[in-house]
This record gives C-alpha cells, sequence and structure tokens, in this order.
C-alpha cells in the first residue's frame, strides 16, 4: 500500500467524522428496549424451552449478556456478561429498562453500533439492598409500566 493510499483513507476518515450526522441517541436506544422488553416476556412466559439469544439460567443464576442490533456486545460495567440471582432478574430488567432510557448506556451503544474503540463500558445496572436485606432495584429507579410486576407474575 502506497503512503498516498493512507494518507487518502485518513483524509476520508476524517471528513466522514467531521461531517457525518451524529446519530440520535433516542432512536439508537429503541431497539435496546424493545429488546429488554422482549426478555423480559421470555423470562416471564417461556423460560423454559427455546434458546435465549440474551440470557440462560443454571443454578438460580441468570447468565445475562445482551447484545446490539448488529450482534457487537452490550458491556455493562466493563464486562459482556453479568451473573444475577434468577429471583432478582425482573428487578434488574427494570432497573436497566431505566439506565438505558435515561440515556446511561448513549455511549457504549453508539459505540457499539459504529464500531468505535473509544467505549468506556463503564454503565452500569445497580441494584441496592431491599429493606429485608436482598438486593433490589436502585433507588429512584422507576419501574416502567409495572415491568418487575408483569414479569414475576409468572
Amino acid at each position: 500500500m502506497a503512503l498516498k493510499d493512507v494518507v487518502e483513507g485518513i483524509e476520508n476518515r476524517v471528513d466522514h467524522l467531521l461531517h457525518h450526522e451524529q446519530a440520535d441517541p433516542a432512536e439508537q436506544r429503541q431497539p435496546v428496549l424493545e429488546a429488554i422488553d422482549r426478555v423480559a416476556d421470555q423470562w416471564k412466559n417461556n423460560r423454559d424451552g427455546e434458546n435465549h439469544d440474551w440470557w440462560s439460567e443454571s443454578d438460580g443464576l441468570v447468565a445475562f449478556s445482551p447484545t446490539l442490533s448488529n450482534g457487537a456486545p452490550l458491556t455493562i460495567d466493563g464486562v459482556t456478561t453479568n451473573f444475577i440471582p434468577a429471583d432478582r432478574f425482573p428487578d434488574y430488567l427494570a432497573s436497566m429498562r431505566h439506565e438505558v432510557e435515561s440515556g446511561t448506556f448513549d455511549a457504549e451503544i453508539h459505540g457499539g453500533l459504529t464500531g468505535s474503540g473509544n467505549v468506556s463500558g463503564l454503565a452500569t445496572v445497580p441494584l441496592t439492598r431491599s429493606r429485608d436485606g436482598e438486593v433490589g432495584p436502585s433507588e429512584g429507579a422507576p419501574d416502567h409500566d409495572g415491568l418487575s410486576d408483569r414479569i414475576q407474575d409468572r
């Protein structure tokens, strides 16, 4: 590859970065929110049976490995697979939905969809201690449309 080709490639990339419209974060969040709702429905209605693309359950734990529409992993707290107690998974999904809606995962979603290597991957889905000492949804994280209750009514 000639130096001219390298310089031309760099110029094209810089031009693309300078003149390319930024994607709307709300539009990029929507498929993730829809996938969270799909996972919640799977958890409630079809835990046994088909393979689930974002999660698997074993020995009271859920291995949760969300991916974006292009197949890129959605990093949560620096890792691609999180382990959640199965009885707390509905609360975790409700909390994750809140965090995605509030924009906490915007950098991770955008970076994963654009192939950016500059993604922190440090967005979290907090679970705090509930009154009885059990881990529960983060304080202030609303239960959108009763998502947690709908999942647990199985």
